[in-house]
């Protein structure tokens, strides 16, 4: 298209100047006080004006910033040294996020994200940003990105409930937030002057050296890092999942909204939808509860899943009975297909592999303060067994329940896949979703003859594992659930290949 024809070109909104001057002048302030409490010379304050310059590098990026929304596309011209013109083909259009933090807010404010689903190494190259527009226009845009027409009444799917805040710290992130909490402290110190290394922890061993209460102490100090990391990952659920609203809109988009301090707002296109995951973390599963996501071209993939913010995920964590509801919801059918269908079991070779797994990583616990105990000093050899049996012992209960969690099988028009013990996955897929079929085995799958049947679909991760099934019956669920796709790759006459399993009959 010509950039000098069509509509018009559109400024971002002006107030973006005032959020990021209100930003540097908050970090400028942090830093001079930071400078003042260290009594630090006055030259270090140096750096001040090129913050003030940080301010007006913004206002001359507003001042070269346009967009402007076309018949086929978005396109946005940007940039001060380097001019950039980038086009969106409407129709590549798979998300559009809105997002607005505490100073957003203020001004009335939010961000535009537009998501392609093209996978690049980029996060600004896979997405076009608008930072910033009127909260209207914003949502405006939204829509017609989306090809909302406005009329009808959006349906309420899925609310958020205060109560499943509970189900926060359930998750081996507390523990690690804990730990974070005293990498936080030391830098702290560090900065306003402490010297820890040199002051503070020599002293802390000198006192701790002289406690003889020490394992009692030892276990308060653990006990109050777990108590930090309940805090810390309250709050941050707290942060993420406020007011969580999933609805589906007049024209089957579906719309998450969700934040405290950060609102988001992103709309899925029903069209996109490939299927459904229950995921359900090994803590959260012992509570009963569980994360749902939508398998949507353009969104889900492993990367995203990592994010605080996921574009795909169609409730906070939840009761797996409301997840099933949910999920039964968003696919438009009586009940999830992940819950009703009946799962064919895997091999008791795929237990031995997983045994035989478990056993080698329990040496590992064990293997440094072995070698100490043997070099350095001899108690560590009983610290050695001890840590390679409780490994051992750990080990062999997730093998169990990582072979118990393997299964696959049909209903209606999905394909359903699980596995995985830290977290488990049950994803439904729609068959004619899936684009292409993928075996592979590796050298100590050859003599058993087990491999591992992967789905190739353009929705969320992309590819969905089968695990461990011999190659005949991989085939055959191949087979069975998208008749004829592999047909031309097959050798012998249908009347010489063995049967194909009997699955359970179809519904729906």
């Amino acid at each position: 298209m010509n950039p000098e024809t069509g509509p018009p070109w559109r400024r971002l909104d002006v107030r973006i100047i005032w959020v990021a001057a209100a930003w540097c002048v908050g970090a400028m302030a942090a830093a001079l006080a930071v400078l003042w409490w260290r009594e630090a010379p006055w030259w270090l304050s140096a750096p001040v004006p090129l913050v003030l310059a940080g301010v007006g590098y913004e206002a001359l990026l507003w001042a070269k910033t346009r967009y402007r929304l076309t018949a086929e596309h978005i396109e946005v011209r940007t940039g001060v040294l380097l001019r950039r013109h980038r086009a969106i083909p409407r129709a590549r259009v798979r998300s559009v996020e809105l997002s607005a933090n505490p100073l957003h807010r203020v001004f009335s404010l939010a961000v535009v994200k537009v998501e392609t689903g093209h996978r690049t190494s980029s996060d600004q190259q896979a997405a076009l940003t608008l930072n910033a527009l009127p909260r209207t226009e914003a949502q405006a845009l939204r829509a017609a990105l989306v090809r909302r027409d406005g009329a009808g009444q959006d349906q309420v799917i899925a609310l958020g409930q205060r109560r499943w805040l509970r189900l926060a710290p359930l998750t081996f992130a507390t523990p690690a937030l804990g730990l974070g909490a005293l990498g936080a402290t030391y830098q702290g110190l560090d900065m306003l002057g402490y010297d820890p290394d040199t002051v503070l922890i020599p002293r802390l061993i000198e006192w701790l050296g002289a406690r003889p209460d020490l394992p009692a102490l030892a276990s308060l100090t653990a006990l109050g890092l777990l108590l930090i990391g309940i805090a810390a990952t309250l709050a941050l659920a707290t942060e993420t999942w406020w007011n969580f609203r999933l609805v589906r809109e007049s024209d089957g988009g579906l719309r998450a909204t969700r934040g405290l301090f950060v609102t988001r707002s992103a709309t899925l296109q029903e069209d996109r939808l490939q299927g459904v995951e229950i995921a359900e973390p090994l803590l959260l599963r012992s509570a009963g509860a569980a994360y749902t996501y939508a398998v949507i071209t353009g969104s889900g993939s492993a990367e995203e899943e990592m994010r605080a913010f996921n574009a795909a995920a169609l409730l906070p964590p939840a009761p797996i009975a409301h997840a099933h509801h949910v999920a039964a919801n968003v696919l438009r059918e009586p009940d999830n297909p992940a819950r009703t269908v009946r799962l064919l079991p895997h091999p008791r070779l795929a237990l031995t592999r997983r045994v035989r797994w478990a056993l080698l990583a329990a040496a590992a616990p064990g293997a440094l303060p072995a070698a100490l105990g043997a070099w350095l000093w001899t108690p560590l050899l009983t610290l050695a067994w001890i840590a390679a049996l409780i490994a051992g012992a750990s080990g062999l209960l997730l093998a169990r329940d990582a072979y118990r969690n393997l299964g696959h099988g049909l209903t209606g028009r999905y394909l359903v896949t699980r596995h995985g013990t830290l977290k488990r996955r049950t994803i439904a897929l729609r068959r004619d979703g899936v684009i292409g079929w993928t075996f592979t085995q590796w050298s100590w799958h050859r003599r058993s003859t087990l491999c591992r049947l992967s789905a190739t679909t353009p929705g969320g991760r992309g590819v969905y594992h089968v695990k461990d099934v011999f190659m005949g019956e991989g085939v055959r669920f191949a087979e069975q659930a998208l008749p004829g796709l592999l047909t031309p790759f097959l050798t012998g006459s249908p009347a010489t290949r063995p049967a194909a399993p009997v699955l359970p009959p179809a519904t729906g």
